[in-house]
């Protein structure tokens, strides 16, 4: 299995609710195994995108191909509500491919690792409280260096409350 990093954010309507969904929706990926997630961190939306995000990071192992892995993300976005046209503006529902493993792909619309993860406190917070030893594989930099390194100005708040998956029987933890 491939081990992955998938980001996940919301700045509209129930925010916690749609990501417990959006976690509940990982672990039964098919195929996959949602292994395990970071906190929620409430974070400043950057541009002008409407209030704060709720953002997490989940490490899901996959026998997926990156590409299939891809299209069910933005599936799931558009199933909770998502504006496939809009690239930027608020969002019930944000799930970025972060990491793919060590690999690194460029091909037709799949940018892995994502292209902006490095410059993004709301992304690296959540990714260096589960892997901060893992090494950026077009970079070279663990993400632990990458987030001490960092000039993003945006704020970021780890909140004590986790977000608890959502399954069809109610919710329940890894």
């Amino acid at each position: 299995m491939v081990e992955t990093y998938i980001g996940i954010g919301s700045n509209l309507g129930d925010r916690r609710d749609f990501c417990a969904r959006a976690l509940g929706l990982l672990g039964m990926l098919p195929q996959s195994q949602l292994v395990r997630y970071s906190s929620a961190y409430e974070t400043e939306p950057v541009g002008d995108v409407g209030g704060p995000f709720l953002n997490l990071v989940a490490r899901v192992d996959t026998d997926l191909p990156a590409w299939r892995l891809l299209l069910i993300l933005k599936e799931t976005e558009r199933g909770m509500g998502r504006d496939p046209d809009r690239s930027s503006g608020p969002r019930t529902m944000d799930l970025d491919l972060l990491f793919y493993g060590d690999q690194v792909i460029h091909d037709n619309g799949l940018e892995v690792p994502h292209p902006r993860l490095h410059e993004r406190r709301f992304v690296l917070a959540p990714l260096a409280e589960l892997t901060p030893a893992f090494r950026h594989p077009a970079l070279g930099e663990t993400v632990a260096s990458l987030l001490t390194t960092l000039k993003d100005p945006h704020a970021v708040r780890r909140l004590e409350e986790p977000v608890v998956p959502w399954t069809p029987g109610g919710a329940c933890r890894p």
